[in-house]
């Protein structure tokens, strides 16, 4: 089963160089977060990357080229540029197509694009700058058994603010952590599952945007289905989060890597 990881965007602004970098290459405990997310996946067993490249592609095609060389003892015989692996590294059987996807295009394009390197078959959808410890194979079981064209891993995020409970114009209780529930729903936590018929929906020339188009027109034939998930989720906006992430990283907490918390 295949994964694609939209690496779309302008990028941010690198804490450490001051330059704009694609998000996917930011780093967290000296690797890149895009390694973080694939990780999560190759540690339940999925092995196949689709990287939907935007701006900033070519930072991300590099880094993938020349990764097999870090961390590795090597010989090198100068007179013929051949070059031998002394030592393996973990993550040689990861499979990783790059696409070309559009300078600009929108995250619905992006998918469509991808369609001629996806089997007849279901397959994840993900970002590159959200790390998360989702059950994927419960994830994917999920989505079996609903039968819909989208799952969608469903968190409620705490809020970064105190948040005061309020009934009837009178305050109730006040919490440092409220989960932001919304209107009783969820928000996209972004570990997703579509099946092949999701392309019918999706346009390469127009477009169209994933979160803004597809999801509300699958919602509204009732072709979306969530999948609850109350552990560890964590997207990169800022540089706070990013200096969150780092921090359990030192302190050997990497709970992304956690599976099945859902």
């Amino acid at each position: 089963m295949k994964t694609i990881i939209l690496c779309g965007g302008r990028g941010i602004i690198d804490p450490e160089t001051r330059h704009r970098i694609p998000k996917a290459l930011l780093q967290v405990g000296g690797k890149p977060l895009i390694w973080h997310v694939m990780k999560t996946f190759a540690a339940a067993g999925f092995t196949e990357f689709i990287l939907a490249l935007g701006e900033g592609g070519d930072a991300i095609r590099r880094h993938f080229f020349y990764q097999h060389l870090e961390g590795r003892d090597i010989e090198i015989y100068s007179g013929s540029s051949k070059v031998d692996y002394l030592t393996r590294n973990s993550e040689e059987n990861w499979r990783i197509k790059m696409v070309d996807t559009g300078l600009n295009a929108s995250t619905g394009s992006r998918i469509a694009r991808c369609k001629r390197y996806i089997d007849i078959e279901p397959f994840f959808l993900t970002y590159s700058d959200c790390l998360c410890n989702v059950d994927l194979q419960s994830l994917i079981k999920h989505h079996t058994a609903t039968a819909k064209t989208l799952t969608v891993t469903g968190v409620q995020p705490n809020s970064r603010f105190g948040t005061f409970a309020v009934t009837g114009g009178q305050v109730e209780s006040y919490a440092l952590d409220a989960r932001l529930t919304g209107i009783g729903g969820y928000i996209n936590g972004g570990y997703m599952v579509m099946s092949e018929n999701i392309f019918d929906h999706l346009n390469v020339f127009n477009e169209c945007n994933l979160e803004r188009e597809v999801f509300t027109n699958l919602a509204a034939t009732r072709q979306v289905s969530i999948f609850p998930h109350s552990g560890y989720w964590q997207p990169i906006d800022t540089e706070r989060d990013l200096q969150q992430v780092n921090q359990l990283y030192i302190d050997n907490k990497r709970p992304w890597l956690s599976l099945g918390e859902s």
